[in-house]
This record gives structure tokens, sequence and C-alpha cells, in this order.
């Protein structure tokens, strides 16, 4: 088996687990390697009243670097930019940094959040925004670029608008790895709060959707690859 690079590039450091966690545990458990790029430290962020030693965004770095522990990530970058900055004017500095970080990794594969960044937060989309455009630019050729998000079909159980098309989709199954997001989830003990209104919400929509906690879904947002068939169960297919 070819070892290949899968490149996640969120804004905060909780979007990586709290997403497609279990799809990232699952490939470094299957031999392939996962870059991390994270653009804040998540600083402007709520805690749950924990005793924090340090800032909230120092707190944070540990927590993710405990997340990625769990999951299995050896590979990451966390950048400078304030929590909640990321705006349109600032794309141009955010591309920078990706295109550093794009070139020197090499990734198969990017995943970022779906054009609405979920749920409408500002940072979220900047990022989508940032990754797009350099693609659209020709100044990243990564043969698949992915958004990551919520099927149609279940938006509703976490009060968010929209959900990823139903063109070009990806479904990963992660049954084997839903305790390892779970667990890798509840590393970050600041973002209890979240954490358990996400789990709760996953167990609820099982109810109907039995297999939708045990799935991560995606949509093909770029390619340079031919000849693809979809719905993909692999992010891999045709490399």
């Amino acid at each position: 088996m070819k070892k290949r690079k899968i490149m996640g590039i969120f804004a905060h450091p909780d979007d990586d687990t709290f997403g497609p966690g279990g799809t990232f545990a699952k490939y470094v458990q299957a031999g392939h390697y996962v870059h991390i790029l994270t653009a804040t430290s998540g600083q402007a962020g709520l805690s749950v009243g924990l005793p924090i030693e340090t800032t909230l965004g120092e707190h944070r770095k540990k927590e993710l670097k405990n997340a990625f522990s769990i999951m299995g990530v050896s590979h990451s970058r966390l950048l400078d930019f304030y929590d909640g900055s990321l705006s349109e004017h600032q794309i141009p500095l955010l591309q920078h940094f990706i295109l550093e970080e794009v070139l020197m990794f090499k990734p198969d594969v990017i995943i970022v959040y779906e054009r609405n960044g979920i749920s409408l937060h500002l940072d979220h989309i900047a990022v989508t925004k940032a990754v797009i455009k350099l693609y659209d630019a020709g100044k990243i050729h990564t043969p698949k670029i992915y958004y990551f998000g919520l099927p149609q079909e279940v938006v509703a159980f976490f009060d968010h608008e929209g959900g990823l098309g139903i063109e070009k989709r990806a479904i990963i199954d992660i049954k084997n790895f839903y305790e390892t997001k779970i667990n890798a989830m509840k590393a970050h003990v600041s973002q209890e709060k979240d954490w358990k209104k996400i789990i709760e919400r996953l167990e609820r929509a099982r109810k109907i959707y039995k297999n939708f906690p045990n799935q991560e879904h995606f949509q093909l947002a770029r390619t340079t690859l031919s000849n693809l068939k979809f719905p993909e169960s692999d992010l891999l297919a045709g490399l």
C-alpha cells in the first residue's frame, strides 16, 4: 500500500476533532500521514469555567495536543491568527501560510469545512475560502479537496441550515473509530458544553438515521482527477 497524505485545514483547535475526527483516526491507523493546520488557538472562545493556569489560548493548545495524541495525529501546525479575526480582509495573509504549508506537506487530499462553515462561523468560512481561492488561482494542485459537513437530511438536528449537496458525495464509515472520536472530543475539556451538545445530537439523530453517527460525510469540492465514481467510500479513491 502506498502511504498517502491527508491534510485538514481549520480555524479552531477543536474543528478537526468535532468535525472529521473519526476519518483522520481511521486513515492514521491505516498507515497514512495526516497533517492538521489550525489557524487560531481559539483564544476568544468560552470555557466551562474550569480553572485554567494560563490564558485560554495556551490551555487550548494543550487540549489540541491531547486530542491529536488520541487520534494518532503526529503532524500539525498552529498559526497565530486571533480567534474571531478571520474576516475577508485576512484571507490574503491566511493564504500565504496555507500555501506555505501545502507546498511543504504536498497532500493528496485536503479537507476543509463546507462553504457555510457548518455553523456559519466567519472564521470557518474564511479558511475554506482561502483554500478554494488558492486552488482556483492555480497556486495549489492537490488532487482532491473535500468539504466536510452535514448531510441535508440531518442538519435540523444540529440547528443548522444548508448541508452538503447530493453531488460528488463521499461517506466514510467510522464505526470502529467512533469512540476514538468521542474521546478526542472530550480532550477539549474547556469546550465541554459544545461536545456534550454534539454527542447528544449525534445520539438523537441515531434514533432516526441509525448509521449517521458511524459515518462522516464529505463532498468533493475540487479535483485534478477524472473518472471518479460517486458516492465514494474512500477519500483516496482514484489516486
